[in-house]
């Protein structure tokens, strides 16, 4: 490039030059500048001789290192692969750990749950605030997992200690409220397997510990004195003893609570009961005073009707009067009607006996009809009671919903007694009405008989026209016929 640039510069000087100074001076001075760029270019070109040996010793060397870094590069490669699978796996490996730790967890939880559900409400005095404490930092997100981690697993230490307190028998110190004064005593608890056993410090108060709907602090079920509660006090004192087991664990209290006297249920049931209790204690006095009225009807026994025929063939009216008021009620009636129209025409007689058979049927059957609607009415009044019940209850469940059956218990409970007293006092009644027609019939009965008895006696007079003997008139009566007494 150099020898060029000398090569047009020097063209430019000799064209200059022509004008000037004479040809050989341009010649001479042409042929110098040739042989300076002549040694010039041999200089370039021994520079670059002497330049190009270790250029390409260095090129070589750029190329080897390349080679290197390529092959550092392959080798970095594969190595931040084989990290990235590392990696990938390593992450895969912390998210199954993970997932187990929370399984763990979440299993853990759960049996707290279930621990503090099955509980004693006695414990909850002793292991309540350590459980909270735990709970809290279980689920406290500012702690690290392995704290968390340790505070669920004292959780179960502290499950697996009450197991063993609770097969051995724990005595601890709490409170506890007597389940009817409502006073809360200090004293001690003896925890063994499900049940739970106080005594308060003074001696006064000892039973068993449960639970009790609206409290806090466990009650004092008071135990019968045969079950021997002084037991419990004499076990606690000294650490050990008999103490009496309950079963049942509490049902056997729970059901008792639930028991209710014959004046607390019919209170209880509302002002429905007061027209169903009225009703069947008036439809009750009625017909004990009918069946008093029916037991006292007095039945004639054969031989008393032989005698009062016997004197009445012989004219002997006063005698036969005698017997008529000795008999009384019903049947005296009708025995009276016969000593007044005895020697009338038989058809008189027979007219005057029906007329008082019908007068005794309507004597006897009196009030019965309405021991049987007092039957039928009851059932009625009961089923009015429910309805309004469940009216109640259901307005209820309007207002406050269905989260506490405490509510609207009351009205189901008032439904559900009215139609157990409706039913309770109807029973009663159609039997009573049953039995009451039973006898009213059967008193009926035997007038009909003795009626039917005198007409044949005086039929049979007729016809012979001689009055006959009472044994030949009487006939053999109805065997089993009871006495009526009378009314």
């Amino acid at each position: 490039m150099r020898l060029f640039l000398r090569l047009i510069l020097l063209l430019g000087t000799t064209a200059a030059a022509q004008t000037a100074p004479p040809l050989a001076g341009v010649a001479d001075d042409f042929q110098k500048r040739l042989d300076a760029a002549t040694r010039q270019l041999a200089e370039a070109r021994t520079r670059i001789e002497a330049e190009k040996v270790p250029l390409t010793r260095r090129l070589n060397e750029m190329d080897d290192k390349v080679i290197e870094a390529r092959k550092e590069y392959d080798r970095v490669l594969r190595l931040a692969d084989s990290r990235q699978l590392d990696l990938t796996n390593l992450r895969a490996q912390i998210k199954s750990r993970e997932d187990q730790s929370n399984y763990v967890a979440n299993a853990i939880d759960e049996f707290v749950r279930n621990l503090e559900s099955r509980l004693h409400i006695a414990e909850v005095q002793r292991h309540g605030d350590v459980l909270t404490a735990k709970k809290n930092a279980a689920n406290n997100a500012n702690l690290d997992a392995v704290a968390r981690l340790g505070a669920r697993l004292d959780l179960l230490d502290l499950a697996l200690d009450r197991i063993d307190d609770a097969l051995g028998g724990a005595v601890f110190a709490g409170s506890a409220v007597e389940a009817k004064s409502g006073v809360v005593s200090g004293g001690k608890f003896l925890v063994m397997g499900p049940l739970a056993f106080f005594a308060a410090d003074d001696g006064k108060q000892a039973g068993l510990a449960d639970l009790r709907l609206g409290s806090n602090e466990p009650a004092i079920l008071t135990l019968p004195a045969e079950a021997h509660p002084e037991h419990i006090v004499v076990t606690l004192a000294e650490g050990k003893g008999r103490v009496p087991v309950d079963a049942t664990r509490g049902s056997a209290f729970k059901v008792e609570e639930t028991k209710m006297t014959v004046w607390q249920e019919f209170l209880k049931g509302g002002p429905v009961m007061w027209p169903i209790g009225g009703l069947g204690a008036v439809a009750v006095l009625v017909g004990l005073v009918k069946w008093l009225q029916l037991a006292l009807v007095h039945r004639p026994g054969h031989e008393l009707v032989g005698r009062f025929l016997g004197h009445l063939d012989a004219g002997r009216f006063q005698e036969a009067g005698a017997i008529v008021k000795r008999n009384g009620g019903p049947v005296g009636r009708m025995l009276n009607a016969v000593v007044q129209h005895y020697r009338d025409p038989a058809s008189m007689l027979e007219e005057a006996m029906f007329e008082r058979v019908l007068d005794a049927k309507t004597r006897l059957n009196a009030y019965i009809p309405f021991i049987k609607i007092a039957a039928a009415v009851e059932p009625l009044l009961g089923l009015l009671g429910t309805v309004t019940g469940m009216i109640n209850t259901f307005k209820l469940i309007t207002v406050f919903g269905t989260q506490d059956a405490s509510t609207f218990s009351s009205g189901i409970s008032e439904a559900l007694l009215t139609t157990e007293w409706g039913l309770i006092t109807a029973i009663p009644c159609l039997l009573m009405a049953a039995f009451l027609a039973r006898l009213s019939r059967a008193a009926l009965d035997d007038m009909e008989k003795l009626a039917v008895r005198i007409m044949n006696h005086r039929n049979a007079r007729d016809l012979v026209g001689t009055p006959p003997t009472p044994s030949d008139s009487a006939t053999p009566e109805a065997p089993g016929a009871l006495p009526v007494p009378a009314v």
